[in-house]
């Protein structure tokens, strides 16, 4: 029998299995896909930017940027694994567009990603390094967890790994997942109650309706021709809403990246077509070099099951509420907990928040604070 099982390998279970490896607690940490990383997936460029052996410059498909100066939680782990930022490019003129018919206009936005950061390498450096100080043993890939029986002493998992049916027993287990996710996927034996299972429902999760592109260039030549290589598209039918440079400070590692503007079922209808739409808006704001990138890679993350379901399809329009007190809670007396950016109050859908969530679980798990304070126990939930 395991002390703890984390189900979900990205950025907050495994900061969470950081700090009890670093207490010396017993836990298993179970992911569902074969890579660990959850929404954190970085892409290397060609072999000319990374010098051939792939260890170079890397792009984001998921989140890419970070706020040390307002986000203490990644400010350190940035310290502890030495891991180096850059700022997010903005230097040169900003383009807006608010109709299809109506020329971009060019003005000067130093505002929109104003201490903004990208890390060097990639946001999955932060992958690697935690994982890098955690036992292979401990981490189980490729094991979707389907059901959670309370046994009373500890908790039953059944989890389905290589097609076969697995059992495995812990005394206390961490959901670090979207709750939307949970809600849908996992069975729980008893239920939960009605009123958390609907909140946990009714819970967004961050960039599952998105999709990303992004297309790399062999040199920034937006950059040259004076261009932050940022935009804004405010019109209907749009196909990226924004885009921004996210290539290498230097320039050595050149690429624009955006956010699609066009809703979930769109893409899905115009798949095929999406390749040539997005040049030919790439075309009209930055010139006939837009038109030959070396790659272009759209990450759809309205198709990962994983990640996504069908009430996802519709993004919230804006940032939600995140961190319901309920997700603060343990529940089945204290063997069952949550986690995730999703519960996290502070910075819920940021990395931030994923850490934030990450700290609190482990308070509940009576875990010391790695800064050096003891954190107190979370109150007494009930289902």
């Amino acid at each position: 029998m395991f002390e703890i099982a984390i189900i979900g390998g990205g950025l907050s279970g495994l900061s969470l299995a950081h700090r009890l490896q670093r207490a010396g607690r017993s836990f298993l940490l179970c992911e569902s896909r074969d890579r660990l990383g959850g929404r954190i997936l970085s892409v290397a460029g060609s072999r000319r930017e990374t010098g051939g052996d792939g260890a170079g410059f890397r792009y984001d498909l998921g989140p890419g940027w970070v706020w040390p100066a307002q986000q203490p939680r990644i400010a350190a782990l940035l310290r502890q694994f030495n891991l180096e930022s850059y700022p997010q490019w903005i230097a040169g003129r900003a383009l807006y567009q608010p109709g299809r018919e109506i020329a971009p206009q060019a003005y000067v936005d130093q505002q929109t990603y104003a201490d903004a950061r990208r890390i060097a390498g990639g946001s999955e450096r932060l992958i690697e390094a935690l994982v890098g100080e955690l036992p292979a043993q401990r981490l189980m890939t490729g094991s979707h967890l389907r059901q959670l029986t309370d046994r009373g002493d500890h908790i039953e998992l059944e989890l389905i790994r290589a097609g076969e049916v697995q059992r495995l027993r812990a005394r206390q287990v961490v959901l670090a997942l979207p709750p939307r996710l949970l809600a849908q996927q996992l069975g729980f034996e008893p239920a939960l109650d009605a009123r958390l299972l609907q909140m946990m429902q009714q819970t967004p999760t961050w960039m599952a309706g998105h999709a990303k592109a992004l297309i790399r260039y062999r040199h920034p030549f937006w950059r040259e021709a004076g261009w932050s290589g940022a935009v804004l598209a405010n019109y209907r039918g749009a196909i990226l809403g924004e885009v921004f440079d996210a290539g290498a400070e230097d320039g050595s590692a050149a690429a624009l990246s955006g956010f699609f503007a066009l809703p979930t079922e769109l893409r899905r209808q115009y798949r095929g077509d999406l390749y040539a739409l997005i040049l030919d808006q790439l075309v009209g704001l930055f010139g006939p070099e837009a038109a030959a990138p070396e790659e272009l890679m759209i990450k759809e993350w309205a198709d990962e099951p994983l990640t996504a379901t069908a009430d996802d399809a519709i993004p919230p329009t804006d940032h939600p509420q995140y961190g319901h007190r309920w997700f603060e809670l343990d529940h089945w007396n204290d063997k069952l907990h949550f986690a995730g950016t999703e519960t996290a109050p502070g910075f819920g859908g940021y990395l931030e928040g994923a850490l934030e969530s990450a700290e609190r679980a482990a308070q509940a798990l009576g875990v010391w604070d790695e800064w050096g304070g003891a954190l107190p126990r979370c109150s007494n939930g009930g289902d």
